[in-house]
C-alpha cells in the first residue's frame, strides 16, 4: 500500500515535468519512478510549501487588532484565531491544513532522499545530486521546525520529554491519515532539525541558487542561528548568524527620498510596496503562498496591525524610521474612508501583477540574532553595533539614532530593547511574533472584538499550543492531545 501511495505522490511531484496522464494511462506503474536526477528535482520542488501555514498564528499575537470600522469583519474561521478558540478549526472539520502542507512537505522530502539513497550517480551528477539531497533535507528540517512549534511546548530543559509531533525519516506514509502514529519527545524532533539542517549545509555548500524560493546554504546557515537561538545555544547562534552577515550587507533604503518628497501618503501604493524598495535585496528565501492578496493587505479589510507597531517606527519622531511607510495609513481619520482604513494598514506587499510569496528568511534576523545571543552572553558592545547597524539601514539619514553602551546599565534593558527591535523587523514575516512570544514566557494577550468583548490569552495558556487535528487523533487514538 506504501508504494501505491508512494507512486502517487510522485506522479502528482512529476506534473512539472509532464502533466502526469491519467493513471489509467500509465503501463506499466513502475513507469511513474523518476529516472533522472532532474526528476528528483521536481518531486522535491513539489514538496516546497506554496500555501499559507503560518499567517494566521500572528491572530494569537499582540501585532493584530480588528478594525471595527471597516467594511467587513473577520471571516468564522479567522474568528477562532482571533479569539483564541481551543481549536482552530470549525465544529465537523477534521483535517487542520497547517499540519497537512507541513506533513506533505516532510512526505515529499523522505520520498526524494529514500530514492536517492539507492541511486547511482553518473559521472558529473556529483553536483546537482547533492543539491537536491541538500534541499530535501533542509525541507524536512523546515517544516518539522514549524510543526514543533505550533502543535508542542517550546524547547526548555524541563519541556525536552514532553510530547512533540510524530517523527518520520523515511518514505512511510506518516500523514494525518495513516494509522498509529506516535509523538516524538521535543528533544528528538529538535535535534532531528539540527541533525538535517547541518547535512543540508554541507551538502548544499558551494551550490549556486539563485533562486530564493529554494534553500541555499546561507539560508541553511540563518536558519541554524535561528535554531540556536531558540534553543538557548547562543555560543552557535553568533557563530551562524555573523557567517550571514559577513555575505548580506543591509540595504540602503535613501532612494525611497525621491518619493517621499512626492508626498508620504503616496510612497507605497497598489503597485509599489516596501518589498519593491531596496530592502528586497536583504530577502533570502521566499515561502508559503501569496502574500500580494495576505489578510493584512492594506485596505479597509478588518484584520490590521496595531498601533503599538506604528509607534514603534516613531520612537525618535514622525517620519525617522523607513518602516513608518509599512504602518501608517496616511489617512485623514475624520473622513469616511479613514475610519474604514483605521491608523495603522500593511505595505510590506503591493496588490500588483508580480507574484510575491511570504518572507520565510532575510538577511536583517541575522543581526537580531546575534545581538540578542551576545546581550543573553554579556557582550553588551556587541549586541549593541548590530542593532546600530540596523538602525543606519532602517533610520531616514538626518535622522538616524544610535545606542549607547552607558545608557544600558542592565542587560534586561538592553534586551527589551533588541527584541522591541526584532518584533518591528520581524512582524508578519514567517509566524516570528508567535513564536518569540512562546519562548519568551507566553505572556498574556488581549483581543477586543464585537459588543465590547474582550478575548484574553493568559500568561503561560495551554492554547498557546495548537491543538493535535481530529483526523491525526482519531487514525492514533493512543496520540496524546494537548491539554485544553
Amino acid at each position: 500500500m506504501k508504494k501505491i501511495l508512494k507512486y502517487s505522490l510522485l506522479c502528482v511531484g512529476l506534473l512539472t515535468l509532464n502533466g502526469c496522464k491519467d493513471m489509467l494511462d500509465i503501463k506499466p506503474v513502475h513507469s511513474m519512478i523518476p529516472k533522472t536526477l532532474e526528476d528528483f528535482e521536481a518531486v522535491l520542488l513539489g514538496g516546497y510549501p506554496r500555501s499559507d501555514f503560518f499567517v494566521n498564528t500572528e491572530m494569537l499575537t499582540d501585532n493584530v487588532y480588528v478594525n471595527l470600522e471597516a467594511d467587513n469583519y473577520p471571516a468564522r474561521d479567522q474568528v477562532l484565531w482571533y479569539t483564541f478558540a481551543p481549536s482552530m478549526l470549525q465544529p465537523g472539520v477534521l483535517s487542520d491544513p497547517y499540519w497537512g502542507q507541513l506533513y506533505k512537505s516532510i512526505y515529499y522530502a523522505n520520498t526524494v532522499l529514500s530514492y536517492l539513497d539507492e541511486y547511482s550517480v553518473k559521472e558529473g551528477e556529483k553536483a546537482l545530486y547533492e543539491q537536491v539531497k541538500g534541499e530535501a533535507y533542509a525541507l524536512r528540517a523546515y517544516a518539522y521546525f514549524y510543526l514543533v512549534n505550533l502543535y508542542a511546548d517550546v524547547y526548555s530543559p524541563e519541556n525536552l520529554k514532553l510530547p512533540g509531533v510524530p517523527l518520520s525519516l523515511d518514505a512511510s506514509d506518516v500523514t494525518e491519515t495513516s494509522s498509529n502514529n506516535t509523538r516524538a519527545t521535543i528533544e528528538a524532533v529538535w535535534n532531528q532539525i539540527v541533525v538535517d539542517i547541518d547535512e543540508g549545509s554541507r551538502l548544499l555548500l558551494g551550490k549556486r541558487i539563485t533562486d530564493r524560493y529554494r534553500f541555499s546554504h546561507n539560508t541553511l546557515q540563518l536558519f541554524r542561528a535561528r535554531v540556536a537561538l531558540m534553543m538557548g545555544n547562543n555560543e552557535d547562534a553568533t557563530k551562524f548568524a555573523g557567517q550571514v552577515i559577513g555575505n548580506y550587507p543591509l540595504a540602503d533604503l535613501s532612494g525611497l527620498e525621491e518619493r517621499i518628497g512626492e508626498g508620504v501618503g503616496k510612497v507605497l501604493n497598489y503597485q509599489f510596496g516596501f518589498i519593491d524598495t531596496q530592502v528586497n535585496k536583504e530577502l533570502m528565501f521566499f515561502t508559503g503562498g501569496k502574500a500580494n492578496t495576505n489578510i493584512y493587505y492594506f485596505s479597509t479589510g478588518p484584520l490590521k496591525p496595531t498601533e503599538e507597531l506604528l509607534n514603534l517606527t516613531k520612537r525618535y519622531g514622525e517620519m525617522t524610521d523607513y518602516r513608518q511607510l509599512i504602518y501608517d495609513s496616511f489617512e485623514d481619520q475624520g473622513t469616511q474612508q479613514g475610519v474604514k482604513v483605521g491608523r495603522t494598514v500593511y505595505k510590506m506587499f503591493a496588490s500588483q501583477d508580480l507574484l510575491w510569496y511570504y518572507v520565510g528568511f532575510k538577511a536583517s534576523e541575522a543581526y537580531l540574532i546575534r545581538a540578542e545571543a551576545n546581550v543573553r552572553l554579556g557582550k553588551k558592545d556587541l549586541a549593541i553595533a548590530d542593532v546600530n547597524t540596523l538602525l543606519r539601514s532602517r533610520m531616514r539619514k538626518d535622522h538616524i539614532v544610535q545606542l549607547k553602551v552607558e545608557d544600558y546599565t542592565e542587560n534586561k534593558d538592553l534586551l527589551d530593547r533588541i527584541l522591541e527591535e526584532r518584533r518591528l523587523e520581524l512582524a508578519f514575516d514567517g509566524g516570528h511574533r508567535f513564536m518569540d512570544l512562546r519562548r519568551l514566557g507566553k505572556p498574556q494577550i488581549q483581543h477586543a472584538y464585537r459588543d465590547a468583548q474582550v478575548y484574553t490569552l493568559e500568561k503561560n495558556d495551554p492554547r498557546y499550543i495548537l491543538q493535535i487535528p481530529p483526523s491525526e487523533t482519531e487514525n492514533s487514538p493512543e496520540m496524546p492531545i494537548n491539554p485544553r
